[in-house]
C-alpha cells in the first residue's frame, strides 16, 4: 500500500515501489530475481534491519541533532543519520553484526565539544556534568545540553533536545518510566538557544540503572 507524501505516493503501488533515498523520490519496478545475493548486499540488508529499528527510537533527537547538516545538504536528518551511523558505527562482519554505541552519531555541527563529562547514577536517573568554565570560541553560555539514553535491551530511549545552559554545568535525564536493571549507552550534544550551532554527539558511556 503506498501513502501520500508531498504529493508523492511512497510505498508499493502496483508493479512498482517508491521510497526516499537521500531526500529524493525514488521508485523502480518490482522484479523477482534467481540471482544469489552477494555478500556486500546481504551485509546493507543486515545493517539497515538493525539500524533502523535504533534510529526510530531516537528519530526526535536525531531531527534536531542532523537539521542543520540537512538543510546544508539539502536532505532529511533522517537520511543523513542514516548513511553516516550505516558506514560508521558497525563492529563485527556478516551475518554476525552488531552496532557499536560508541560510534553512533547523533548530532553533527561546527560548536567545539564540551571537557570534563561525567555521568552520575541518582534517584531520578542519570545525571551529566560537565566543566561550565571551558568555553571556547563558538560557545555561549546559554547553549542548551542535549542528553540520550538508549537501553538496548528494552529497545527504549529517553532523551532531552533542549535541556540546561551550558553555564549550569549539570542535568539530570530523568528516567522515571525505565526499570532498574538494565544498561543504558548514554550521549551528550550542545545546540545553541536559536538552533543556528550545535556540536557533534559525545559518547558518555554505558551505565546500569
Amino acid at each position: 500500500m503506498a501513502i501520500q507524501k508531498k504529493g508523492h505516493a511512497i510505498g508499493k503501488l502496483g508493479q512498482t515501489v517508491s521510497y526516499l533515498l537521500n531526500g529524493e523520490l525514488v521508485t523502480r519496478t518490482i522484479g523477482i530475481t534467481d540471482k544469489k545475493p552477494t555478500k556486500p548486499q546481504l551485509t546493507f540488508r543486515q545493517k539497515t534491519k538493525i539500524l533502523n529499528p535504533f534510529l526510530k527510537k531516537v528519530t526526535e533527537f536525531i531531527n534536531v541533532g542532523f537539521e542543520l547538516e540537512g538543510v546544508k545538504e539539502s536532505k532529511q536528518p533522517y537520511a543523513i543519520a542514516f548513511g553516516h551511523n550505516l558506514v560508521n558505527a558497525f563492529k563485527g562482519t556478516y551475518p554476525k553484526m552488531s552496532i557499536d554505541f560508541e560510534k553512533v552519531k547523533l548530532s553533527s555541527g561546527s560548536m567545539p565539544l564540551v571537557s570534563e563529562i561525567k555521568v552520575e547514577v541518582v534517584n531520578e536517573g542519570f545525571k551529566f556534568n560537565w566543566n561550565p568554565d571551558s568555553v571556547e570560541l563558538g560557545m555561549h553560555w546559554t547553549d542548551q545540553v542535549m542528553l540520550l539514553a538508549y537501553f538496548p535491551k528494552l529497545k527504549k530511549a529517553m532523551y532531552i533536545t533542549g535541556g540546561t545552559n551550558r553555564d549550569l554545568g549539570t542535568c539530570l535525564l530523568p528516567l522515571y518510566t525505565i526499570s532498574r536493571g538494565h544498561v543504558a549507552e548514554t550521549y551528550l550534544s550542545f545546540i545553541t538557544n536559536d538552533h543556528r550551532n550545535i556540536s557533534n554527539s559525545i559518547y558518555t558511556g554505558q551505565w546500569l540503572w
